[in-house]
């Protein structure tokens, strides 16, 4: 089976009013029907961290003719989802800013079309994936959000001893500064990994939100990858974290208190570093070396050589000749926005659609 993608284009004009449709488009198809809340007795299911992450549609007027409102504190959610933080935390930002919320709605005719499209995509994202399970029987979703470095490759090298496929599976939302849209890195997973893989590597966004809630965010997406019908989810020690803000392993503790109510496997690792001894690119779960041996390789390093135009060590060749040549497709990613703080809905408004070829 061969995963082929095509582009088309969408301006967003908000990234509040882009994160309803795509959760809107979650619920409807029933990846996250379990998560929509609709008066403030549902948010009690959530304080069980199994559960996942709440979804509550902000009341926007101008997307809706009519809905009933229901009151919830906006700091209780946002502590619900990230635990203490500040509201300026960038998964505060980005979510939602009130404290009022909708169920019993009607959506304008003019948000229609982009409703039922997002439905589709994720309606054959998950078909596609059930197909890929039919023919390889072990199939692992692969979280990323940058451009593959040696770590990366050390993760997706574990995963394929655990399964027949890995597939590259970012989520396609409104994101914040720092972090690439991922349908852009479909033609580097297609013309570098997958070959060198031996086509036991596919890639294939899922159209979700993201929070940066950090271990209860870890949990929600590996009941999204359950749904989809993956059987196996990487989670890594900061998965979906930001700004420091959680402890090293917080993630991968959590799952551990909820694996027993997870049916997803999850490969479980503490991420890659540069081991002094090993003179090598290590996974930190398999190297017995002191840490004081250890170099941090880090995204935010990779795309800081690419944008001054120097080789980055922990990053294959042929991958950053890939990045140099698609500089200018690259670049509002590497370079990010002046505006400090503030969230912007996508560095360009890029979605990826999906057909399957026999």
């Amino acid at each position: 089976m061969n995963i082929h993608s095509t582009y088309s284009t969408k301006k967003v004009a908000n990234s509040f009013e882009e994160r309803v449709i795509i959760d809107l488009a979650g619920v409807a198809s029933g990846m996250l029907m379990d998560n929509l809340i609709i008066s403030p007795e549902g948010l009690k299911k959530f304080k069980n961290p199994a559960s996942g992450l709440p979804v509550l549609i902000p009341s926007i007027p101008k997307m809706f003719n009519a809905y009933e409102n229901f009151m919830v504190s906006k700091r209780e959610v946002q502590e619900l989802i990230f635990g203490p933080v500040h509201s300026s935390y960038v998964g505060c930002q980005l979510s939602f800013d009130t404290n009022t919320f909708i169920r019993n709605f009607d959506l304008k005719k003019s948000f229609e079309a982009k409703l039922h499209g997002y439905i589709e995509d994720i309606l054959l994202t998950r078909e596609i994936v059930k197909k890929l399970v039919k023919e390889f029987t072990s199939v692992g979703a692969f979280q990323t959000r940058n451009i593959p470095h040696l770590g990366h490759e050390k993760i997706i090298d574990k995963m394929l001893d655990h399964c027949n496929l890995v597939v590259a599976n970012p989520m396609i939302g409104p994101k914040k500064i720092g972090d690439i849209n991922p349908a852009k890195l479909g033609g580097l997973y297609e013309s570098i990994l997958k070959p060198r893989y031996k086509n036991r590597i596919e890639f294939l966004p899922i159209r979700a939100n993201i929070f940066y809630a950090g271990p209860r965010e870890a949990i929600h997406h590996s009941r999204i990858r359950e749904w989809l019908g993956f059987t196996h989810f990487a989670v890594g020690r900061d998965h979906a974290g930001a700004e420091g803000l959680y402890a090293n392993n917080a993630a991968i503790n959590m799952i551990k208190k909820c694996e027993g109510d997870l049916s997803i496997d999850i490969i479980a690792h503490q991420g890659a570093v540069y081991c002094s001894q090993c003179k090598n690119v290590v996974l930190q779960d398999d190297c017995k070396h002191n840490k004081s041996k250890f170099r941090e390789i880090s995204g935010s390093d990779f795309r800081h050589s690419l944008k001054v135009r120097k080789t980055y060590p922990f990053a294959s060749p042929d991958i950053q000749k890939w990045a140099s040549r698609n500089f200018d497709y690259l670049k509002t990613y590497l370079l990010g926005f002046q505006k400090v703080g503030i969230l912007h809905p996508f560095f360009d408004t890029e979605y990826l659609l999906f057909h399957v070829v026999p």
